[in-house]
Formats: structure tokens, sequence, C-alpha cells
């Protein structure tokens, strides 16, 4: 089955990841105890290395998944199964985008654990205020719709290049370079260009999320309809 081909060739990955996910926070609370620095920070901590290592897991599994499946000499193989390429294309993206939701989710349950072991009050730390459930959830869901974007637009470039560095490089490029971009327009034309996965001008939060992740899944179909025309 094509499904347990792309989960075999990305579980060691996946699984390293995921040991940090779930050790991270409760090793750093075990070296602050008795410094304060976890009541200092609180939540900001937990959201600070969700936002990173679901950054690390987007751009790994999506390069790792994709390469593994669409280099020069696997794909040809692959192209001559009894299924579309579509299936190939979106079997493996899946397969990375439920790994990458797990090791988030893990990640952001073991930190709120930790934090209510260590703290008087989660939603409370010295340097930042409190913080409402209502953000919570805004940041949490910001931050997956962030990773999906990152993980989408790294899969396709991957496939597409069938270079795992190659896509690995066109990816950062993309998406460290877009701030710059944004800064540049607005300096010349005052003109607000939207950063995923940030508000879409005055649109609500949730529906800026939506066109995030569609844009996101756009990537995807790029990918399989360049690779359904590509001569192999």
């Amino acid at each position: 089955m094509y499904f347990w081909k792309c989960w075999r060739d990305t579980r060691s990955l996946f699984f390293i990841l995921l040991i940090i996910a779930a050790v991270i926070m409760p090793v750093a609370a075990v070296v602050c105890v008795g410094t304060g620095l976890l009541e200092e920070f609180g939540l900001s901590a937990v959201l600070s290395t969700f936002g990173l290592l679901g950054m690390v897991a987007a751009l790994g599994l999506g390069v790792l998944g994709a390469s593994e499946e669409f280099a020069e000499k696997t794909v040809q193989f692959l192209f001559t199964k009894p299924r579309t390429r579509a299936y190939f294309v979106w079997a493996g993206w899946a397969v990375g985008c439920i790994e990458l939701l797990l090791i988030a989710l893990v990640n952001l349950s073991v930190g709120w654990v930790t934090l209510s072991r260590y703290t008087r009050n989660p939603f409370h730390s010295t340097l930042f205020g409190s913080t409402t459930p209502q953000h919570i959830v805004d940041s949490t869901v910001g931050g997956l719709t962030l990773f999906l974007f990152v993980y989408s637009l790294t899969y396709a470039l991957t496939a597409l290049l069938r270079n795992g560095l190659k896509g690995l490089g066109a990816s950062m490029g993309i998406i460290f370079g877009l701030p710059f971009f944004a800064v540049a327009i607005r300096w010349r034309w005052k003109i607000d260009v939207p950063i995923p996965a940030n508000h879409i001008g005055t649109l609500p939060v949730m529906i800026s999320n939506v066109i995030w992740i569609l844009v996101a899944l756009l990537f995807v179909f790029g990918a399989q309809f360049a690779l359904e025309r590509a001569e192999i």
C-alpha cells in the first residue's frame, strides 16, 4: 500500500520530531525550576516553542516526503504503477500532513500541561500579562495554518524540482523573502501585502485562515498539474 510506503519513508524523522515535541517543554521547566523564568514568560514560551518546532517539522517533512517519492529514478518507477499521478502526489502529501498535525498537537498539549503544573496561573505571565482563551485559539489556528502553508509549499517545490536541497532552498527563500518583499511594497507604493498566515485586509481571522489554507492546497494542485504533464 502506497500510504504505508510514504509512512515508512518519513517515520524516522517523524518519531525524532515527536520525541522533541513531547520533551522540550518538560525539560525546560525542570531546568528553570527556582529561577521563575517559566512564570515570567508563561504561555509565550509554549507558543514560541510551538511555532519554532512546527516550522522545522513543516520544512523537514515537506522535503523528506517529496524527495523520497519524486527523485528522478524513483518517480520513473512510481509512475509505471496502475495509479494516477495525482494519487501519488496527494497520498504523500496527506501522510506528511497528518504527521505534522500530530507533532504540533503533542507539543502544544504537553506544553500546556507543563505550564499548568509549574505555574500558578497558565493564563498569566509576569512579562506579558494575562492571555485570553480566544487569543490562545487564534494563535494556535494561525500557527497550524502557517505550518500547512510552509509544508505544502516545500512539498510542492521539492516534487517539482525533484531534489530535496533545491526544494528546501526555494521554499526557505520564498518564506523568508516574503516579509522583505511586503516591506518594500509598503514603502514604495503604500500597499499592504498580506504575509502567511496573517490577517488579509479587514477580513475576519477565520476567513483569512481559510484563504491561506486554500492557497496552500493550490501549491499541491500546481505540483499535481505539472507532474501530470511532465515527460517522465
